[in-house]
Formats: structure tokens, sequence, C-alpha cells
């Protein structure tokens, strides 16, 4: 079984809580950790063990916001003294649905590596095209 706990500064990690139950529903493999003013690098570390505590049977995924900032710093340190754990960070939302659909078909090295994957192909620029081209284009939705 694997976990996955999206962390980052502010309400990233809420903020995503909801966009994810839009899209996939309630999933209990899958843990939203803000890092607030009043947190510590001490107090989240706490938060991000009680979590390992409660899941020592299970791999886990760390989804944070940013390469460097404090939750990734507190997640790089305990992956490091634990096996079966990853960090990723600057992933997308599409990225995080897909990881928490697809978790079970992957390793977690595997699953952290297809993360990114998801990330950097999911990206793209809607391109212009001059007026009228695809008039049609938008009547059915997207």
């Amino acid at each position: 079984m694997k976990k996955i706990i999206v962390t980052g500064h502010g309400h990233y990690a809420t903020g995503l809580k909801s966009t994810i139950e839009l899209l996939a529903g309630k999933n209990n493999d899958v843990y939203f950790i803000d890092f607030l003013e009043e947190d510590s690098d001490a107090t989240l570390k706490q938060k991000f063990e009680a979590i390992i505590q409660e899941n020592q049977e299970s791999e886990i995924l760390f989804f944070c916001d940013l390469v460097g900032g404090t939750p990734y710093k507190t997640a790089v340190i305990l992956a490091y003294e634990n096996k079966g754990m990853e960090v990723v960070a600057g992933c997308n939302v599409g990225a995080l649905l897909d990881a928490v659909l697809t978790k079970e078909n992957f390793g977690i090295t595997e699953l952290a590596e297809h993360v990114i994957s998801v990330s950097q192909s999911s990206m793209g620029r809607f391109e212009k095209t001059s007026v009228g081209e695809h008039e049609d284009a938008f009547s059915d939705g997207i």
C-alpha cells in the first residue's frame, strides 16, 4: 500500500485537497499537510512523523510545492532516514491526480519518476488561430 503526503507553504496542500477530491473523490491514502506561518520545521516534521507512524507498512511519496523550501527539506530528511519514501516537488495537479489514481501500479521510486514525467508532459500552451478557423471547436465544451 502506498500513501501520498501533499505538503507546501500556506494552504497549498489543502487547496490541492479540494481540487483532488472534486475530481477523484476522497482518498484515505492521501494526506494534505499545510506549512503555515505558525509552524516550524520541527512542528512540520512532527506532523509527517505522525502519518509515517500510523502507516509503518506503507511506502510514502511526498508531493511538495517547491524544491528547497522547508516542506521539501523536511520531507527529504525523513526520506533519507527511511526506506520506502520518495520526494518530488514542483509537480502539477494533473500529476497528483494521476498519482492518486495509479499509485499501486508502480514501485515507490517508479511512482516518483512517473509523477515528474506526467508533470512535464501535461504542460501546454493554447495557440491562437485566426478567427473563424475553428469556430465550432468549443461548441461541445471541453
